[in-house]
């Protein structure tokens, strides 16, 4: 008998690494809840209490739901640093599942509004944290390659098919039982995956994966780091509580900030990047070419994640009636995340037969914007006609986003590591998030606008990301130049 390979003895699934199913069930199980949660969040904020909801008027619903998501993207360099410094990616992902669980156990309970505002605290802060190192553990638990290219394809897929069946199966609960069996589904996946976290963990990855700390905070700098962190949350809550003592504490407020944190942060990282000596000039030419890289993604994450905000506000407008079938509102959220299982898969045999008759980068990223717009220039109609308008115009334009989303999301991770400067890779991964989260803000900050004036509202979605794909087709050559290609 041959001896046997010991690194065999570690393959599981489709041979690669035991520890891989470990993070994938983790990141469906997070995937699931998430957007299973949000396809009925919505509705839960804005529905009259004899329907289950909370009855808050529709402009704090959607800006609450807005938030929601821009907070999520920002806190996710808060989850970034934390690994990086203090806990390592594996623990931290556990205490990120933990705060999760949490989270979707207390929006699972009917206590109201208190109930809503803390069960969103526990989620952002919790996704924060799991979010960017679940990716990092992929890449921790393959060993080459082409391991890594196959598991980060089955990593996305499986982002989508939970984000495909959640809103499904959510949303049918919420009908038949109400909005808290609804969100008790979200706490009881979470939970399953945290456990196979933990299990998986303990049997295979502590074993086989380095799970040290980076470039842990020195014991002499500990106490000063950790009275930092407590200053700044002591000084959140207490501006928290004055406004809330003094009846100037609003939603739309509180957006506001969101809004210009979003757009500081962003600004501070690529003038610290710019301006660092540590820098070359033709890597700051690059950064500077990534600008209008991150402001696609802008574009496309303030369309694309209206989706469960703007959008899921529209569609109680339509008449509901989908080639003969009554489509029920949270089931729209499935149709994103089923086009784009699909339009990846088409767009990598593209990419892989037609690989050198491509269009460059640039232009890539326009037609994918002009995507964009013309989803939110399809609505228009509908926005003019009032109520009754057939849904289709909306499952239309979710399609249309969504082929644009493909054209932009699945590459811009590679594009910002390549333009990335050596010394400033994490920051620039940070600002490729940011570009959700400033997108996300501006959506909570303009929601009293899209209900007052919902038509000319897409109107200027629709335009501007046009305009700006008229500008990158204009310019991508010169853009080209600067990047070396």
């Amino acid at each position: 008998m041959g001896k046997v390979n010991k690194q065999d003895d570690k393959r599981g699934m489709f041979g690669l690494t035991k520890g891989f199913p470990t993070v994938l069930g983790t990141e469906f199980a997070e995937r699931f809840s998430y957007y299973g949660m949000k396809a009925i969040l919505l509705y839960y904020i804005i529905d009259a209490a004899s329907k289950g909801g909370l009855g808050m008027n529709r402009a704090d619903g959607v800006t609450i739901a807005s938030l929601y998501g821009a907070l999520i993207y920002m806190s996710s360099i808060m989850g970034g640093w934390l690994s990086d410094r203090i806990f390592g990616a594996a623990r931290i992902v556990t205490i990120g599942g933990v705060f999760i669980f949490a989270g979707h156990i207390v929006l699972a309970l009917p206590f109201g509004r208190l109930a809503l505002f803390a069960s969103l605290a526990l989620l952002i802060i919790g996704t924060g944290m799991l979010k960017p190192n679940v990716s990092t553990l992929v890449g921790r638990v393959v060993t080459d390659e082409n391991e890594a290219n196959v598991a980060f394809s089955m990593f996305y897929v499986a982002i989508n098919i939970g984000a495909f069946l959640s809103p499904i199966i959510v949303s049918y609960l919420q009908l038949h039982s109400g909005f808290h069996a609804g969100f008790s589904a979200a706490a009881i996946v979470m939970g399953l995956g945290l456990g196979v976290y933990i299990w998986g963990y303990v049997k295979y990855l502590k074993h086989n994966i380095d799970t040290s700390v980076p470039n842990p905070i020195p014991k002499a700098e500990r106490p000063r780091t950790w009275g930092t962190i407590i200053a700044g949350i002591a000084i959140v809550m207490a501006i928290l509580l004055f406004k809330s003592l003094t009846h100037t504490f609003s939603v739309q407020w509180l957006s506001n900030i969101v809004t210009v944190l979003a757009v500081v942060l962003t600004i501070y990282y690529f003038v610290r990047i710019l301006m660092s000596k540590h820098v070359t000039s033709s890597e700051k030419k690059k950064v500077l070419a990534y600008i209008p890289v991150f402001l696609s993604g802008v574009a496309l994450w303030a369309v694309q994640e209206g989706g469960g905000t703007i959008v899921a506000e529209f569609v109680t407008r339509s008449d509901h009636n989908f080639l003969g079938f009554k489509v029920a509102d949270p089931i729209i959220q499935s149709i994103n995340p089923f086009v784009v299982i699909f339009g990846t898969a088409g767009m990598a045999v593209v990419y892989k037969v037609f690989a050198n008759r491509l269009p460059n980068l640039f232009f890539r990223y326009a037609v994918g914007i002009a995507l964009v717009g013309a989803s939110y220039l399809l609505l228009i109609h509908p926005a003019m006609s009032g109520k009754g308008f057939s849904v289709t115009w909306i499952i239309l334009s979710l399609v249309v986003v969504s082929f644009g989303e493909v054209l932009i999301s699945p590459i811009s991770l590679a594009v910002t590591n390549r333009l990335a400067p050596k010394t400033f890779e994490a920051q620039m991964m940070s600002i490729w998030l940011l570009s959700n989260s400033v997108g996300q803000s501006l959506n909570a900050s303009l929601s009293g606008f899209y209900l007052e004036h919902t038509t000319i509202y897409f109107a200027i979605y629709a335009a501007i990301p046009i305009i700006f794909a008229i500008g990158l087709v204009l310019g991508a050559k010169k853009l080209t130049s600067l990047i070396g290609e």
